[in-house]
């Protein structure tokens, strides 16, 4: 009996983990592989979209390159750029995702926040927490160090100093990487739209925008989004329907 109750256990755990593991994510996720090898690209990709709003964790570069080329092949290359950007917020220094951007005619560069292009935002959370976790050994190293000597070396009480810098700057750079998408959104034109002078059906048309352009994102209005475009000279500012542009997450 004692050694059939912790196998029993055992056993249940597995079977919990592998139904955790095969989730509405998962299972979506492996709809998404099906449907892609059998030729269904739309499915796929809708599949793909599913499995990431069900479990954002399953979200990579490697989902969102597949997601990419099942919206191009399902005729959606809007949606194929947004996935495109999104792998490289997620990844800047992916070459297999710069060169699908490349190969798309997209710029690489355009939907990058702060120091995107250098570093993602999860290796500087890894360096920021690094580093500060440095600085507190080193202080405590310091203490106990003094609690032995009572003359503290020079050298390690003027390095202090310098790693105290080095884990504001992170936590600078970190703030600036998070709060760029609050407070200057970017998004992706999904398909051909047609910038308007006003947030009304009538209004003046001003522009038009081709799938996978990137547009800075303002204020929404009557069903109305209004969008700045990027670019090397002064953006131009309009309003397009709300659905024709989906927001870039961080």
């Amino acid at each position: 009996m004692r050694r059939i109750l912790p196998l029993t256990v055992a056993v249940w755990l597995l079977a919990l983990g592998a139904a955790l593991a095969a989730g509405p994510g998962r299972e979506a996720l492996d709809a998404a592989v099906r449907d892609y090898a059998a030729g269904r690209y739309a499915a796929a990709a809708a599949a793909f979209a599913a499995a990431a709003k069900a479990d954002p964790g399953l979200v990579d570069t490697a989902l969102c390159l597949d997601a990419a080329t099942a919206s191009r092949f399902g005729g959606d290359p809007g949606r194929a750029a947004w996935w495109l950007y999104r792998a490289r917020r997620l990844d800047p220094a992916d070459g297999a995702v710069a060169a699908a951007l490349a190969a798309a005619g997209l710029d690489v560069t355009a939907a990058d926040a702060p120091l995107a292009r250098f570093v993602s935002a999860r290796l500087l959370w890894s360096l920021v927490l690094a580093a500060n976790a440095l600085f507190w050994l080193s202080l405590a190293g310091l203490r106990l160090f003094r609690a032995r000597r009572p003359r503290r070396p020079r050298r390690a009480v003027a390095c202090i100093p310098w790693v105290a810098a080095l884990v504001a700057v992170l936590w600078l750079a970190v703030g600036c990487v998070e709060l760029a998408p609050v407070l200057s959104p970017r998004a992706v034109v999904l398909r051909a739209a047609q910038a308007e002078s006003a947030p009304e059906p009538e209004a003046e048309t001003l522009f038009p925008l081709a799938p996978g352009t990137v547009v800075s994102l303002g204020p929404s209005r009557n069903g109305f989004a209004r969008v700045v475009t990027e670019g090397g000279g002064p953006g131009r500012a309009g309003w397009v329907d709300r659905n024709t542009v989906a927001a870039l997450p961080r």
